[in-house]
């Protein structure tokens, strides 16, 4: 995969200090991610150059190499495990945006407990409590966890729309104070809907909606490294922005930041 960045560095900013648990949470899988990614390009890399030296060690004709070959038999300077990856990137990338949003959408889910525990009559009656959950559950803090964690999870997959204004309208809390952020996060959450409930593949709504003609109906969604990249460190930035502003708004615990491992 095409990318002169370094994953853990390129991921994002560093979370803010202090930060709640559930900021904690996410910097401590987001780092885990991308040191996955770096792992996985790096093992591609390296299998691949074990061939080629191994290649270059045997004498021709036992490594496979027709005798006299030239330099047209020289192994290509793009492995086959390199090669593989890159023609399965979509692939790839679909499942890392995928973890990234999961990811985003849990932190929102987590932070909207904190603000119905202490406050559960936002929640209004208009949520309803299922007996069998109640029974389920051996307090009212964790009734009330499950109820906020499904309905953010189900409001997120209809879109950012719905969500943002269950928030805004439950809690008087505005989860972006910027138009492009708003915009960028809707966006990777469309996609993130559309790998999870549509293989993957643009629809035409999706596809009309891209300026540039990339994305064809019916057709994979293309994904590029580097704004892969930027969106996961968009997202990070997000979630600093409104762990920061919700702590000074509801005067939220927040802890000294933990040992991450970041970096």
């Amino acid at each position: 995969m095409e990318s002169g960045h370094s994953p853990i560095a390129a991921a994002g900013p560093l979370p803010p200090d202090p930060m709640s648990d559930a900021c904690a949470r996410f910097f401590r899988t987001h780092a885990e991610l991308w040191r996955f990614i770096g792992f996985v390009s790096d093992l591609a890399l390296r299998v691949d150059d074990m061939a080629r030296l191994a290649s270059e060690a045997v004498p021709p004709g036992v490594s496979g190499r027709p005798v006299g070959g030239g330099a047209a038999q020289m192994p290509s300077a793009e492995g086959a495990m390199a090669r593989t990856l890159r023609g399965q990137r979509h692939v790839f990338l679909h499942m890392v945006l995928s973890r990234v949003v999961d990811s985003y959408i849990a932190y929102v889910a987590e932070l909207t407990v904190m603000l119905a525990v202490n406050n559960p009559r936002a929640l209004g009656p208009g949520e309803g409590v299922p007996l069998e959950l109640l029974v389920e559950h051996d307090s009212i803090d964790e009734v009330v966890d499950a109820i906020v964690r499904d309905r953010v999870f189900a409001l997120a997959a209809s879109g950012l729309d719905a969500l943002e204004a269950w928030v805004g309208d439950r809690f008087g809390f505005a989860l972006f104070v910027e138009d492009e952020v708003r915009d960028r996060v809707a966006r990777l959450i469309d996609v993130h809907n559309l790998i999870a409930r549509h293989r993957g593949l643009a629809t035409r709504r999706f596809a009309g909606a891209d300026r540039e003609g990339r994305q064809k109906p019916g057709q994979p969604i293309e994904l590029a490294v580097d704004q892969l990249f930027s969106d996961s460190s968009l997202l990070a930035r997000s979630v600093t922005d409104i762990d920061v502003r919700a702590a000074d708004q509801f005067d939220l615990p927040r802890a000294v930041s933990p040992s991450l491992p970041i970096g």
